[in-house]
């Protein structure tokens, strides 16, 4: 007769089994996505942000400079600065990328292809209204240019003009070569419209400046209404959180003293007062159901299942 093969009993204890559902729980809200959307964006705007000011830093050595030619700077400032300005232009198009990657969580769609009310009606509406729509549509395209044509080497230039018995004003430029912009056909519409408008050689360091500043007013709109749109999700997740937290501190004990000193407790201290002190923060705080109510049409309310039972004592 075969012998049975032996089975191991693994034991949770119920403590950590609630724990483990209760977080499985708070990781599936709507309100957990969006928070971990809003930190992967406030992220790639730090990215971004960090971007435009080492750009702004190491073209401002040249531009600013009231003693230096561009014959006088070095190949080594030209490849550096080649690389901030990729380095910026491909943190353009991560932050545009982290924005509708909220957008289409926080409000996905029924069919593919299609976008949320939002997107296209507020959002849309704020972008027409921050950025002027070609430079801004340049500027976006150009990293695309840069990835799969070629990477733009701005050229550097030194003006000089005086008057008679006037001081010498020296300018420095950074400019871009329109007719060698153009001949890469996959600019849209509105940024090669925007190319054929410009004269031969442009500057661009007003440019970047401009959609700089652009960057910062949208970012922050878009953050505002973001969040406006989302209190309610955000203040189911927090109480529950909060309501799991101080159940788990509860059950969890671990007094300051075990990690000072010798680990010996204060003389005063007494174990089973600190957790009823931890107790009354748990129920003060108290539990929502978050049951889904609903209305018949004799305005009778029928409150559904919640999906929140009270946290053991």
């Amino acid at each position: 007769m075969a012998e049975e093969p032996e089975t191991e009993t693994i034991y949770r204890d119920p403590f950590s089994a609630e724990f483990e559902r209760r977080k499985n729980h708070l990781e599936a809200l709507p309100g957990y996505r969006l928070k971990l959307d809003l930190e992967a964006l406030n992220r790639c705007s730090y990215t971004f942000g960090r971007n435009a000011e080492e750009l702004s830093r190491h073209v401002g050595q040249f531009l600013l400079s009231q003693t230096t030619f561009a014959r006088e700077l070095s190949d080594e400032y030209v490849n550096e600065l080649v690389r901030l300005l990729h380095n910026y232009l491909t943190s353009i198009t991560t932050l545009i990328d982290a924005q509708r990657v909220l957008m289409r969580h926080r409000w996905p769609s029924a069919k593919k292809g299609e976008y949320s009310e939002f997107e296209t009606t507020d959002y849309a509406a704020q972008l027409k209204a921050t950025f002027e729509s070609g430079e801004a549509e340049f500027m976006q395209k150009l990293r695309n240019y840069c990835t799969h044509y070629s990477i733009p080497v701005p050229g550097l230039g030194t003006s000089m003009s005086w008057e008679a018995g006037g001081p010498v004003i020296r300018v420095n430029t950074l400019q871009l070569s329109r007719d060698e912009l153009l001949r890469w056909d996959e600019w849209r519409a509105a940024a090669t419209a925007y190319l054929r408008a410009q004269p031969d050689r442009f500057d661009f360091a007003p440019i970047i400046e401009r959609y700089m500043a652009g960057v910062r007013v949208f970012y922050q709109w878009f953050w505002e209404q973001v969040n406006a749109r989302s209190a309610h999700l955000t203040t189911e997740l927090n109480a529950k959180a909060t309501e799991v937290q101080f159940w788990y501190d509860e059950h969890n004990l671990r007094p300051d003293w075990l990690f000072k000193g010798d680990g010996v407790p204060p003389s005063d201290w007494n174990g089973r007062l600190e957790r009823a002190k931890l107790r009354i923060a748990r129920f003060q705080h108290g539990t929502q159901g978050f049951r889904v109510s609903i209305v018949d049409s004799d305005g009778c309310v029928d409150l559904g299942a919640s999906d929140w039972n009270p946290l053991p004592r």
